[in-house]
């Protein structure tokens, strides 16, 4: 099934997310569209909307010098009163217009988490499964595409190579190939664009 995308706008608290994003959430689009982070923090559970909606400038400007991820593990609740456990991974990143934006994927832990979890209606899922590549499209390969959804999920060109049984040149040489038809700056920028024009 695979993880949601999703891209964050710090300087003017725009949100996009995905389907996929959508479907983890148990939201639609269509009739709750979740576009700012106070939209976002109505559908975390009370006890974890600090941790997982805090945007410290000071830290975020830090890992972008280092390029680094962040994570966070909270829960949900959907909706149906269904609590689910979220794990979210994300880079830093400033865009051609010099906004400071985090692009990340959560993906449901819950099965993992399962002690941790009050509510019993879980039934099950697909975690740790390959992510889910959508139809092709005239901009980007299918391997361009694959190459970009790994490392929207965190992984380095590395263990993307690992993944896809592939070197680490080949990976290196899809990204670089995406970064160039998308006009983005790094593999980071890159899947932030891809997001938005709904590529991944």
């Amino acid at each position: 099934m695979g993880g949601g995308l999703w891209d964050y706008d710090i300087e003017t608290d725009n949100l996009y997310c995905n389907d996929r994003w959508y479907e983890i959430m148990g939201l639609s689009p269509e009739t709750e569209p979740i576009t700012s982070i106070a939209d976002l923090s109505r559908r975390i559970h009370p006890d974890d909307v600090a941790e997982a909606t805090a945007v410290d400038l000071d830290h975020l400007s830090d890992l972008l010098a280092r390029d680094e991820r962040y994570h966070v593990e909270f829960r949900i609740v959907r909706p149906d009163g269904e609590l689910r456990w979220l794990r979210s991974v994300a880079c830093i990143v400033r865009d051609s217009a010099d906004h400071l934006r985090a692009v990340g994927c959560i993906t449901d832990i819950t099965e993992f988490r399962a002690q941790d979890v009050e509510s019993d209606a879980w039934t099950g899922g697909e975690i740790g499964q390959a992510p889910k590549i959508l139809p092709s499209s005239d901009l980007l390969s299918d391997r361009e595409r694959e190459c970009l959804l790994w490392v929207s999920m965190g992984k380095t060109a590395w263990e993307t190579a690992s993944i896809l049984g592939l070197s680490q040149r080949t990976v290196e040489y899809h990204l670089k190939n995406a970064i160039h038809k998308l006009g983005a700056a790094n593999k980071v920028h890159a899947c932030a664009l891809a997001i938005r024009q709904g590529l991944l």
